[in-house]
């Protein structure tokens, strides 16, 4: 008697291999439709490392701290443990030029910016170098 032992196997392997691709399928909308954009975890009500003028003027706040601090509170936090090697606050950086902590926003006024860019820790040292410190850092861009 012979067996189709060949038949099953060949049936198996394309029931498996349609099983691994829906669930690959499946995954991908999965991940596609989870979390926000930009990182951002929206508990300031947007999303993304780029605040605009516009977001700004909404805001109804007249200085770019207390804008930050409704649009984007997380911006504002210390991460991570002060370490030997530098500062854990976020530093603060307009048109390029070293302007010290955050707290700094609340000299510029609003409609002077045209957007406000978080940094990771890595990027600020990427483009501010080892004066970025070890916290971040927001880059005002400003219309002047």
């Amino acid at each position: 008697m012979r067996t189709n032992q060949p038949r099953a196997t060949a049936s198996r392997t394309r029931a498996t291999r349609l099983a691994t691709a829906l669930t690959a399928l499946a995954a991908g909308f999965g991940c596609a439709s989870a979390g926000t954009a930009g990182g951002d975890s929206g508990d300031g009500g947007g999303s993304g490392n780029v605040v605009t003028n516009a977001e700004l003027v909404e805001s109804s706040e007249t200085d770019a701290y207390m804008a930050v601090q409704r649009l984007r509170p997380r911006w504002l936090r210390t991460r991570g443990q002060a370490s030997f090697s530098g500062s854990t606050v976020v530093m603060l950086f307009v048109d390029g030029s070293p302007r010290g902590d955050v707290t700094n926003l609340r000299g510029i006024p609003i409609h002077d910016i045209r957007d406000i860019t978080y940094l990771s820790a890595s990027e600020a040292a990427f483009q501010f170098g080892t004066m970025a410190g070890n916290g971040g850092a927001l880059a005002v861009r400003t219309a002047r």
